[in-house]
């Protein structure tokens, strides 16, 4: 029954006989019996929040995974409900769609995804609860395993289709500067300064191949002690070229004490590098700009990247990390499946949170050696 009906019903509730009642609560009690047994039957957790971040539905799933029902529920705050991975600040009224990943360690290991959406013009929101744990211990990151040897195969053959053609422009570029250097001083001012620039671009082309490639291959984490800060700006210099021509802004508040991490800085690179380009790419005009944030507490290390591009669908949201799905025109859809793949390696958290039209952030935790076990509300 829609908003519409019940408005007319509501204004003539004071106008109707007691057969008009029966019969109209007899037809909210089967509509709402229906609904309740629908929602029942599925697998994944729903919670619905009213417009103060209180539960106010949850169906059968919902109260098996937190082992409580809605009347025990309703009395804790929504951020406990979804595991401290965000707040009902940020979200209330935000129209955002976002989707998190939780693992709880005890009292058992358990993998859980949030999907976050917004109902009633943003001002609730419907929170979907999945269980994530059967699927990963049937072998859902051996099929996840075996996905990434394939694209890891695909992607070599491709770089050496492109690797050596690029080895031989860069010597016929250096066969060239040494015939330069035997030229008249006039046409080495000339040429010497746009022979260099070609050579200095062949040279960041097999960077990249070379870091895309270690992405792709799955390998053992080579971890040391990386200051997190100055990988972004070393990422920002290797992407200053695409960016500059764009006009667009990259604005960053770094927070100067934050803490060394033992990670896989070619692996956290390349993540970087993927969040970085795709958040300026996802900006259609020159008035845009990249937001980049860091800052820390007692278990992890965060990072958010976000941009006020073109946004993300909710329709969208609950594919992002499908192989070959992309929201470009020309993308092959493997960033985002790489960028999870080396945080999950690496004992973090990916969090996406978008609105069409407004932009994208995106947030990675990284844990600290310290880092303290997180838990569901028991």
């Amino acid at each position: 029954m829609n908003r519409d009906t019940l408005e007319k019903i509501m204004a003539r509730l004071d106008r109707m006989d007691p057969d008009e009642l029966r019969s109209l609560f007899l037809r909210l009690a089967s509509d709402k019996g229906l609904l309740q047994d629908v929602f029942d039957a599925l697998r994944d957790g729903l919670i619905l929040f009213d417009a103060d971040g209180r539960p106010r539905f949850a169906n059968k799933a919902a109260v098996a995974i937190y082992g409580r029902p809605l009347r025990e529920l309703v009395k804790e705050p929504f951020e406990r409900l979804v595991g401290g991975t965000c707040s009902w600040k940020e979200l209330c009224g935000s129209g955002v769609a976002i989707t998190r990943d939780l693992h709880v360690n005890y009292p058992e290991s358990k993998h859980y995804n949030f999907l976050m959406s917004p109902v009633a013009d943003g001002m609730e929101y419907l929170l979907l609860v999945r269980d994530d744990t059967e699927r990963v211990e049937q072998g859902e990151e051996s099929a996840e395993a075996e996905q990434m040897n394939l694209l890891s195969f695909m992607a070599s053959a491709v770089a050496h289709e492109i690797g050596n053609p690029l080895n031989s422009l860069g010597l016929n570029l250096q066969l060239m500067q040494r015939k330069l250097a035997k030229m008249g001083q006039s046409e080495q001012e000339k040429l010497a300064p746009l022979l260099e620039g070609a050579l200095a671009e062949t040279r960041r082309l097999d960077t990249l191949l070379h870091q895309f490639l270690k992405s792709m291959r799955p390998s053992q984490l080579q971890r040391e002690p990386v200051r997190i800060n100055e990988l972004i700006n070393h990422v920002l210099d290797v992407l200053a070229p695409e960016i500059a021509p764009r006009g667009i802004a990259v604005h960053q508040a770094y927070c100067e004490d934050l803490p060394e991490l033992s990670v896989d800085s070619n692996q956290i690179f390349q993540v970087f590098y993927n969040l970085i380009r795709n958040a300026y790419q996802s900006i259609p005009g020159e008035q845009g700009g990249v937001y980049i944030q860091t800052d820390y507490n007692d278990t992890d290390v965060r990072i958010i990247i976000s941009d006020n591009g073109t946004g993300i669908s909710h329709e969208v949201m609950g594919s992002m990390y499908e192989a070959f799905r992309s929201t470009k025109k020309k993308g092959n859809g493997l960033g985002l499946l790489i960028v999870r793949r080396i945080i999950k390696d690496h004992g973090g958290t990916l969090g996406i949170a978008s609105k069409e039209g407004t932009g994208t952030s995106i947030t990675i935790t990284l844990p600290r050696a310290d880092r303290v076990v997180r838990l569901l509300p028991a």
